[in-house]
């Protein structure tokens, strides 16, 4: 039985600037909170030791809520006796009434990293067709409720590689928050646009529970592992199917192929490690694995658009009118030349 801590740690996003970012730090979890534009996003990021219970308070407004799982078992998130219950990958979204609170609740044994997306009701406009019931009905709700009741929405590479844009990728001070906000955006775009479809036979994926976890075994053993040589047969072996079954069912879960996959784990695992300056491209190329460095940038290349040498440390003059500041503002900068 899963154990739970007393403690509850307390958090609200109404107080928030536009452009803020907020972080608390306590044992064994991490939380970050912040605002960009009409968007708020929460990422909750938990260790294996104990329980943890979350509150985001009650906010003046109703609020369209969207909820990502991308690690972690028996995730319970709840609002006004509407609980879901999440595991890794799965997705969903909750509708929140003006003065309601909405509780996390991460059991003991499990690490989670959890995102979620928040924006107002009123900030919105979706002229929802009546092709779009669903989507309609909960929108024009006046109670806590979940967009999808009968089960949640399997995360796709799309929106994987969307969050992690949101939480990593870096651009020069003045165009941040408004990357972020486009990122945002593109993040709610995405998840609308498969719940309008969910359900049909292009917008759901069904696959059995024993099934969907050899999946999620592979995704575990790509990302654990970046550096190691793997074939269709080895990994379908390594879980327990045969190549043809993990070949369709991964590239119906993820919207990629399994080598699709790797090969974007490896590039974003890259551009993290050439934008930090500390490492040359050919101990890059190691340690994402390509023996040749020459392999390892003709990959790149073709999945970014430029060299991983063009990757650069600049320092980069912006003017006052960009920057908002009535001097001009010198930082330093990734750029692209």
């Amino acid at each position: 039985m899963a154990e739970f801590s007393l403690e509850r740690d307390e958090f609200t996003h109404e107080v928030l600037t536009d452009g803020a970012i907020h972080k608390v730090a306590t044992a064994g979890s991490d939380v970050t909170i912040s605002r960009f534009g009409i968007f708020c996003f929460y990422q909750f990021s938990t260790s294996y030791s104990s329980g943890y219970r979350f509150r985001v308070l009650a906010q003046p407004r109703p609020e369209i809520r969207l909820i990502f799982v991308s690690k972690g078992q028996g995730v319970h998130i709840g609002c006004h006796r509407e609980t879901k219950v999440f595991s890794s990958e799965e997705s969903n979204c909750s509708f929140v009434k003006e003065g309601c609170s909405q509780d996390l609740i991460i059991p003991s044994g499990e690490a989670c990293e959890l995102f979620m997306l928040v924006v107002g009701l009123a900030d919105i406009s979706l002229p929802i067709a009546d092709s779009q019931p669903i989507l309609r009905n909960f929108l024009q709700t006046n109670s806590c409720s979940w967009l999808l009741d009968e089960q949640h929405m399997l995360l796709g590479m799309r929106k994987i590689s969307v969050i992690q844009q949101i939480l990593h990728e870096k651009k020069p001070t003045y165009l941040q928050a408004a990357y972020s906000q486009l990122k945002l955006a593109e993040l709610f775009v995405l998840f609308l646009e498969k719940a309008g479809r969910f359900g049909s036979e292009d917008g759901s994926v069904q696959l059995r529970p024993e099934e969907l976890e050899r999946i999620r075994k592979v995704r575990s053993m790509l990302e654990d592992n970046l550096a190691a040589s793997y074939s269709l047969v080895g990994l379908a072996h390594a879980v327990g199917t045969n190549e043809a079954s993990l070949k369709k069912n991964f590239k119906a879960v993820y919207g990629t192929t399994v080598f699709g996959y790797l090969t974007a784990c490896r590039m974003e695992r890259a551009k993290v490690l050439l934008t930090n300056g500390q490492l040359k491209v050919a101990l890059v190329a190691q340690e994402v694995g390509y023996k040749y460095a020459s392999h390892f940038s003709a990959a790149f290349r073709k999945y970014f658009g430029y060299l991983p040498t063009k990757l650069l440390r600049m320092v980069v003059s912006v003017p006052a009118y960009l920057s908002g500041a009535a001097s001009m503002e010198v930082f330093t900068c990734l750029a692209v030349l």
